[in-house]
């Protein structure tokens, strides 16, 4: 993404010792069909190979952006931080570093949001895969 390009939607990451699920959160994110968007990772101090899995993301996609606290700032202020690092795009989406999105979410999520401007939020229905 050059520095020019402001995304129209800007995706905050928290993840806190997240290896086993953060690749596949991370490739549900950049498979979307809507791809106007940056996805903003906050590593909370993390003690596992996280930082090197996010790494390689960054390496290979632009959009992907990484950034590791010092010390575990607990998880409210760690969201936050996505937030206050985002670019200041039309929207904004936390997402879970577990949690796996369809390949169509964002791209319906947006539609919605643009369709009815007094919409300030939208979500899909959600089914567990696993533990």
């Amino acid at each position: 993404m050059d520095d020019h390009h402001k995304p129209r939607l800007s995706i905050g990451m928290p993840v806190y010792n997240g290896e086993l699920y953060i690749g596949e959160a991370i490739d549900s994110i950049l498979g979307q069909t809507f791809t106007d968007f940056e996805l903003i990772i906050s590593d909370n101090a993390s003690t596992d190979r996280t930082r090197e899995i996010c790494q390689q993301y960054v390496a290979q996609d632009s959009r992907v952006q990484y950034y590791r606290n010092d010390t575990n700032l607990g998880a409210a202020p760690n969201f936050n931080r996505t937030f206050e690092l985002a670019s200041g795009g039309e929207y904004f989406k936390w997402a879970a570093s577990d949690d796996v999105l369809d390949p169509t979410y964002l791209e319906k999520c947006v539609a919605v949001l643009d369709e009815n401007p007094s919409v300030v939020l939208c979500h899909s229905l959600s089914r567990v895969i696993n533990e």
